[in-house]
């Protein structure tokens, strides 16, 4: 029962560390400020009948994220996951708006994007997202797991030991991908300042583009079918 414990608890400690961030993160953002003054049309007199006042509207945003994101966790399930991971993604898309060159939103509903936080600080909340991602993803698989083993009536210290062995693959799986994701993070500006002279200088850039994406798509259609082909073949001998 502790691994068990320790599995379900790295679980709230992820969920409800990668909510506040983006929920911190959210209230910071340009489409936030624009839209706050609707928002206190709907939670102020709400407020104002318990007697808080409307100036805490944002900690109050902020507890009702963290309730959600509590609930979600309490039902221990993937869809409670993915409703989970959907809300934080939610509430992370104002942000991402803020830093995106294409910014749809302001095309639809003019403003100007003056976030308080900056490129960096999104990119460490929507790693965290990631990392939250992950983690949830497969501890929810490791719990499923260890309920079949039980009914296969394995040893209880062989399934605490595949536990442990599993949180261990999970959290080297993470790093990994911290790793990666900070790598080509750093490493894109500097690949891409490299090529573009390169690259503008060719003529026709859009049709040399265009015919490396189509054969790249049919080369890796042909390889699908011939691999499900040996697959079939092998399975009927």
């Amino acid at each position: 029962m502790r691994v068990v414990t320790f599995i379900r608890g790295s679980e709230l400690g992820v969920a409800i560390a990668s909510t506040y961030m983006v929920a911190v993160t959210m209230i910071q953002t340009s489409i936030y400020a624009m839209l706050k003054p609707y928002l206190l049309t709907v939670l102020g007199p709400i407020m104002m009948v318990l007697g808080t006042d409307v100036q805490y509207v944002d900690i109050v945003v902020l507890g009702l994220a963290m309730g959600l994101s509590f609930s979600f966790w309490r039902r221990g399930d993937e869809a409670g996951f993915g409703r989970l991971f959907s809300l934080n993604m939610l509430m992370f898309f104002p942000s991402v708006l803020d830093f995106s060159t294409f910014n749809w939103v302001n095309l639809i509903l003019p403003y100007e994007p003056s976030p308080a936080v900056g490129s960096l600080w999104v990119f460490g909340v929507g790693l965290l997202l990631q990392a939250t991602y992950l983690a949830l993803r497969y501890t929810v698989r490791f719990r499923m797991a260890r309920n079949e083993f039980f009914e296969r009536g394995a040893d209880p210290e062989d399934i605490d030991d595949v536990s442990r062995g599993q949180m261990g693959y999970l959290a080297a799986l993470v790093l990994g991908t911290v790793v990666v994701s900070v790598t080509v993070y750093y490493l894109a500006p500097i690949v891409t300042d490299m090529v573009s002279t390169e690259v503008l200088g060719i003529p026709y850039l859009h049709v040399v583009v265009g015919a490396v994406c189509t054969l790249l798509i049919a080369g890796a259609t042909v390889f699908y079918l011939r691999d499900g082909g040996v697959q079939t073949a092998s399975t009927v001998q």
